[in-house]
């Protein structure tokens, strides 16, 4: 693919970095549309460092936290009630946004979440399917790499199918698939797509189907879960954060 140049006036960069930086309010809503970010009025945009970023679209009722560092991305999208977390690092390598046309993007749809402290490498594009999310801390998205057998460097996209449970201190490398409805054990390693797309429990260095998994929370209507079961009293108490 032939190279593109598309690069924003230096200016209009720092004024996105310094409406970003703000901290939430309606008023930097405002801004942010006035520079060039669909932003919903609903939204919630806390104080972050976005650099290099082109198009930055926050739906209905979403919320992207505090102290996140973004760069060199091409696109970010939060669907309705999606939420980022805070901590996160999310980049791709400025080649990728500059050759790739579906690269350098990450994309969470409706409800999807990314909690806090993971590693986003959108370099080949992350998707996040509606409902599915990043749990606990430390989970890295790798999506670029060096093909060996073309001695060159190439990225491949990350999808992570929707109602997915992805647990903490994971590693998802370019060109996996999480099954829809699926968990990823903690400590595991996600790695190309071989075929297998059946939903479960998927565990391991290299991640394989190893169980069924089912249960009330991939059935959820809400981004969040606010129930605690107590297990002193097997009892759930209602809205507990």
């Amino acid at each position: 693919m032939s190279e593109r140049n598309n690069q924003l006036p230096q200016p209009t960069v720092v004024l996105r970095a310094l409406v970003f930086a703000l901290p939430a309010s309606s008023v930097k809503k405002w801004l942010l549309r006035k520079v060039g970010y669909a932003v919903h009025p609903t939204a919630t945009v806390r104080s972050s460092l976005v650099w290099k970023v082109d198009q930055f679209e926050i739906g209905p009722g979403a919320t992207f936290g505090r102290y996140n560092l973004v760069k060199n991305v091409r696109k970010v999208s939060l669907g309705r009630q999606a939420s980022i977390g805070r901590m996160n690092l999310i980049s791709a390598h400025p080649v990728y946004k500059r050759l790739y046309a579906e690269g350098a993007a990450l994309t969470l749809g409706d409800h999807a979440v990314i909690t806090s402290r993971h590693s986003i490498d959108c370099s080949g594009a992350v998707t996040l399917g509606e409902y599915a999310g990043i749990f606990g801390h430390r989970s890295t998205a790798l999506s670029h790499s060096i093909d060996l057998r073309r001695d060159a460097q190439a990225a491949a996209p990350i999808t992570i199918g929707a109602r997915c449970f992805v647990g903490t201190n994971c590693l998802l490398l370019g060109g996996a698939e999480l099954p829809e409805r699926s968990v990823l054990a903690a400590g595991s390693t996600l790695v190309r797509a071989k075929g297998e797309q059946t939903p479960g429990l998927w565990a391991g260095i290299p991640a394989r189907r190893v169980a069924d998994v089912d249960g009330q929370w991939f059935d959820r209507t809400e981004t969040h879960t606010m129930r605690v079961w107590v297990p002193q009293e097997d009892h759930i108490v209602e809205k507990a954060f």
